[in-house]
């Protein structure tokens, strides 16, 4: 009995994790996007989200990895990923609200900060949250944020301690988008400065968790950059296209080995027409 109650318990959060994620992805002129997120466990430490920010247009995006595995993991995700879109979007998801109505100094400010300034202010607020009401727990998250305009291409991001995004271009080219700050939660009053990349027409970007690239073979082999390299190559630099290409080369890697971390992809490509 306590076995089948403890299965219930564990559907029941997975329902409830998975709804954290976005029921679906943003649709923009000239823009693709495409994710996936497979679990190792019932319940998940990775995250990502994608949301349009009004009245810009610009499309927020967001790939984190917590710290350990299991429950912990998974309730603090949900944490990270509230933390998240509550700083970057006040207005839909209704702080400006509790701050007093629509049209407050505070939503004018929002609104006119540049994609560098929100980005680097969303870390900031998440870091020192974390850090200073749940620091005694030693949880932490590397995450990447980015901020994609659709019509420039222009992509402002933010990496705490996460591994490398990548850009990738129709000729074969990539280029890696390195952090700029720490991991999420470790201490309060960290900096966090912001990069930013092109998406020119014909160009993908595509951030990850570590479980993609650490994802092990039968034999105990590590996946690794280059294979995750060789994938993105050998497929077109579209977002769908991407994402599947790199879970099907994952698959074959590791064929009936038990993964042992979650792997999350996240995907976007600005079309060449």
């Amino acid at each position: 009995m306590d076995a089948e109650r403890l299965a219930r318990e564990m559907e029941v959060a997975r329902n409830i994790q998975r709804d954290f994620l976005p029921e679906s992805l943003p649709v923009a002129r000239g823009v693709q996007l495409e994710a996936a997120l497979h679990p190792a466990r019932e319940v998940s430490g990775d995250f990502y989200d994608a949301f349009v920010l009004p009245p810009t247009g610009t499309i927020v995006l967001v790939v984190g990895d917590v710290c350990d595995k299991g429950v912990g993991a998974a309730l603090f995700m949900a944490l990270f990923r509230s933390l998240i879109r509550a700083s970057a979007d006040p207005v839909q998801g209704g702080a400006i609200q509790m701050i007093g109505g629509r049209r407050t100094i505070v939503r004018q400010s929002l609104e006119s900060a540049t994609p560098a300034d929100l980005l680097t202010r969303v870390a900031g607020f998440t870091n020192d949250y974390i850090a200073r009401l749940h620091g005694r727990t030693n949880m932490f998250a590397t995450v990447f944020l980015a901020a994609l305009d659709p019509g420039s291409g222009q992509l402002d991001y933010v990496n705490a301690g996460h591994d490398p995004a990548l850009v990738i271009a129709p000729t074969g080219g990539i280029r890696e988008l390195r952090p700029t700050g720490p991991a999420l939660g470790l201490l309060p009053d960290r900096v966090f400065t912001a990069g930013v990349a092109t998406l020119e027409p014909g160009d993908a970007f595509l951030a990850f968790t570590d479980g993609l690239v650490e994802a092990r073979s039968p034999a105990g082999e590590a996946f690794g950059a280059q294979r995750l390299r060789d994938a993105l190559r050998a497929n077109p630099t579209s977002a769908p296209t991407l994402v599947q290409g790199v879970l099907a080369a994952l698959r074959a890697f590791t064929g009936p080995a038990e993964p042992h971390d979650d792997v999350t992809v996240l995907a976007a490509s600005r079309t060449s027409g």
